[in-house]
């Protein structure tokens, strides 16, 4: 119970909450696993709640009529999904898919929709949060459409270092999924995102073996990508 309250007061959505609110929630709220690969939600299934990763990694997407798949999103540790479309009743609209074994919270609507009846400037707190997740989807629209190829793959590198606790100026990043994912998730085509890569390498900035990528000078790398 403890912990289901410190990962809540940690998350955007829960942040304006008070201690005795976020414990209300908790109360209601259950831990599970899904092994990597496993399906989460399938397109089209009722959204009876929304989710928050606490460890791993999630993908939503959605195929095309042509086969193709699309991502939506790769949601990370203490990042939420599924709230929108629960507060609309309407079902979700991607799969959710786990990318690696991971561990999530779920907060069922009834819980949501009790505080919101029953407690008064609740519902105004939990919009801020959602706000706050507007602004970050806005954001991350910004960097998909506005900045370099070069820009998005060193800044999508220097976002996973946060998962890869970095060692002085060097840092070892596992990539969550393949290249092609990852290129896909970047907005980006394969061969561009190879093109990127050995360029990086080509200035030593990284090293690439594999999914595992090793970040030789953090610092010089963020320059690099200014």
């Amino acid at each position: 119970m403890d912990s289901i309250v410190s990962i809540l007061a940690g998350i955007p959505l829960f942040q304006e909450l008070d201690a005795n609110e976020r414990n209300r929630i908790a109360a209601g709220v259950h831990t599970f696993s899904l092994d990597k690969e496993g399906m989460l939600f399938n397109k089209g299934d009722p959204a009876d709640g929304f989710y928050v990763v606490v460890v791993g990694r999630i993908k939503l997407s959605f195929i095309s009529k042509d086969g193709k798949e699309y991502i939506a999103e790769i949601i990370g540790a203490l990042e939420t999904f599924g709230e929108a479309v629960m507060f609309l009743g309407k079902s979700y609209p991607v799969c959710a898919q786990a990318l690696m074994d991971t561990t999530l919270l779920h907060v069922p609507k009834d819980v949501m929709f009790k505080n919101v009846d029953q407690t008064p400037g609740f519902a105004r707190k939990v919009i801020a949060g959602l706000c706050c997740r507007l602004v970050d989807r806005v954001q991350a629209l910004e960097y998909l459409t506005v900045y370099s190829s070069l820009q998005k793959v060193v800044g999508y590198l220097l976002r996973e270092i946060e998962f890869a606790k970095p060692a002085d100026d060097e840092a070892d990043v596992l990539l969550p999924v393949n290249k092609v994912t990852l290129a896909a998730q970047l907005n980006l085509t394969p061969e561009t995102l190879s093109r990127v890569l050995h360029k990086l390498t080509e200035e030593k900035l990284i090293s690439v073996k594999g999914n595992a990528i090793h970040i030789c000078h953090i610092g010089k790398l963020r320059k690099f990508g200014s």
